[in-house]
């Protein structure tokens, strides 16, 4: 018999097992942190960034941000101002950028633990019911929970794409904006029935890649291989018809990609007579539109290279330095068009980074952001998003102009209103290690009713008496993408793969050296903090400090992180030479609890 200290021994590992990583049974966890603990304390900013993956998760759900049965997103969701609770009305309509967030996530979610220590999968804990088909190509006891949720909604969304594809072959796979329901998705009456957008489907299209990536490199060291394979072969083949329409799509006019393509007959099979563009509108920007040009000039068929090039050299007039100028010194950044941080999506999905002029403009734009806001005593960031309204007011207005007026094109409206994603470029600057992010994130939610029951609000004003009650895919999980890496990896190993790396970091160094000649001023000047909170003008919703009943799994699956090793190498005497018999039913009844918390059975 094993003797009752090793019992005890025991006991603490699994104990020690179990709760070594727990989440904050509140949404309003920001108050078990400061700016300074989050500053110095690495493990503070993983157990931080947990709980965010935990309660952001909770938005990733049915009737919340995401129709269950079609696996399509929803735009987002109405909250009530004073509870926070879910309310009317639904975002009953969604566009590719936010299935780009969704398939962005997903994707790292099928990696699994990053660098940092997170697990992205903790996102996906809401529990999906399946049928007894989905039982059988995605199995909880293989898969675990977790990965059962988000394979069970990955093959529920690539059946909504064929179907949509099937049904609307007109617009070549791509989608326009849409209305979502349990019944599938099509094309939202009016303006968007005949018509598709560039810029949201590039977003989309490498979240898509960036999907396609993990599912193949994971495939191979999964216990279940085979639903990783079906999964990878049939979102292939939509990526596959993508490539093979983009340009009948989307190439319009000689030298230009078209932001906004008229559809002849949404009935008909693709061919470039079925399109064209009745907006006189291009994606010749330097920000989130060049997603699209990317991916046509790598993955579309040109009769010569000049062709290609034409596309870059009728995008060069938008691409301008500018100056911010500090106390200590001037920073030169990319003018932006409102320097929104919603301009700085690319940066998720591309490792633009690689190239080290982009590199130093990318950074030099993100520390000029926290200078703006530092000197302005602003108590967070600027980006394009739905507007605070006054109780009891449920319908926002949504405003796109706001940014830094110094260093934009465009007229800024407000800088009255700060938003949580305003800081998830920050995320990206790979030296500041995530402190940077983590700093300014943490000063907005931490303002009065920014964090409900599925994670932060929208948005809040400077004075903290108003906010945007709504949650959206936009204002809250590109944040949580940011903070988990983006996809740059991912699709970094794609383009080396196929051969387009090389093409795409020469463009990216060619474009933004003949803009930025060297040396930049200001890249030696410091990130800065938050010099001002929030004031608490209004209450915290009534339910924050409650915990969340949504038909979550149990915490002992994938929800838990574990030094798995360590437990091994210390149990693997005990299992190995010693039958469960010769513990007591207590400690068999521990054992096989943990036993199916590691790998669920």
């Amino acid at each position: 018999m094993i003797t009752t200290r090793y019992q005890l021994l025991l006991v603490l590992v699994f104990t020690f097992a179990l709760v070594h990583v727990s989440y904050s049974q509140e949404c309003r966890f920001s108050k078990l942190y400061t700016q300074q603990s989050l500053l110095d304390d690495a493990q503070d900013r993983v157990d931080f960034l947990n709980n965010v993956l935990h309660w952001e998760g909770n938005f990733c759900k049915d009737g919340a941000g995401l129709n269950a049965l079609t696996g399509y997103t929803y735009d987002g969701r109405t909250i009530d101002y004073t509870t926070g609770q879910l309310t009317s009305p639904l975002h009953n309509f969604s566009a590719p950028s936010k299935e780009s967030i969704h398939l962005g996530m997903a994707a790292l979610a099928v990696m699994g633990i990053n660098s940092y220590g997170n697990n992205p999968l903790d996102f996906f804990h809401v529990q999906v019911n399946q049928s007894e088909q989905e039982k059988t190509l995605f199995p909880e006891s293989l898969l675990g929970a977790n990965t059962t949720n988000l394979f069970t909604i990955l093959y529920r969304k690539i059946q909504t794409y064929e179907t949509f594809n099937a049904q609307y072959p007109g617009y070549g796979g791509f989608f326009p904006w849409v209305t979502v329901s349990d019944a599938g998705i099509w094309p939202i009456e009016g303006y968007w029935s005949e018509r598709v957008p560039g810029l949201d489907n590039g977003e989309m299209i490498w979240g898509m890649m960036g999907l396609i990536s993990a599912l193949n490199h994971t495939a191979a060291g999964s216990s279940y291989p085979a639903a990783y394979q079906l999964l990878a072969t049939r979102y292939q083949a939509y990526m596959n018809l993508l490539k093979a329409n983009a340009k009948a799509v989307f190439y319009n006019e000689p030298g230009y990609i078209s932001a906004v393509v008229h559809i002849g007959n949404t009935s008909a099979q693709p061919t470039t007579d079925n399109y064209k563009n009745d907006c006189d509108c291009y994606l010749d920007d330097p920000y989130e539109g060049e997603l699209l040009t990317v991916f046509m000039d790598l993955y579309s068929q040109w009769d010569s290279i000049s062709e290609r090039d034409q596309l870059w050299i009728n995008k060069r007039n938008l691409l301008q330095n500018a100056t911010f100028s500090t106390p200590s010194g001037d920073i030169t950044v990319q003018r932006g068009w409102w320097f929104s941080s919603h301009e700085q999506w690319k940066y998720l999905m591309l490792p633009y980074l690689d190239v080290p002029i982009n590199r130093m403009v990318f950074e030099n734009g993100e520390r000029a952001r926290t200078w703006f806001s530092h000197l302005k005593q602003y108590p967070g960031m600027f980006a394009s998003v739905n507007n605070v309204t006054k109780f009891p007011s449920l319908y926002p207005n949504y405003m796109s102009a706001a940014g830094i007026q110094e260093i934009s094109f465009e007229s800024i409206e407000c800088n009255d209103v700060v938003t949580p994603y305003g800081s998830f470029p920050l995320f990206l600057v790979e030296d500041l290690e995530l402190v940077g992010g983590i700093a300014w994130y943490y000063n907005m939610i931490s303002g009065p009713a920014m964090q409900n029951q599925y994670g932060s609000t929208e948005s809040i004003s400077n004075q903290g008496d108003e906010i945007a009650p709504i949650l959206t895919w936009d204002s809250k999980i590109t944040t949580v993408l940011a903070m988990m890496g983006g996809l740059s990896n991912l699709n970094r190993q794609v383009m080396s793969a196929d051969g387009t790396l090389v093409r795409f970091l020469q463009v990216i160094q060619r474009e933004w050296s003949l803009k930025f000649p060297e040396p930049l001023q200001g890249t030696d000047l410091p990130f800065m903090y938050p010099s001002t909170q929030i004031p608490h003008i209004l209450n915290d919703f009534t339910t924050s400090n409650q915990s969340i009943t949504n038909n979550n799994r149990s915490k002992s699956h994938n929800n838990i992180i574990i030094d798995y090793l360590s437990i091994s190498y210390f149990l693997f005497p005990f299992f190995h030479f010693t039958s469960l018999g010769s513990f007591s039913p207590f400690i068999q009844r521990l054992i096989q609890f943990t036993t199916r918390a590691i790998h669920p059975i």
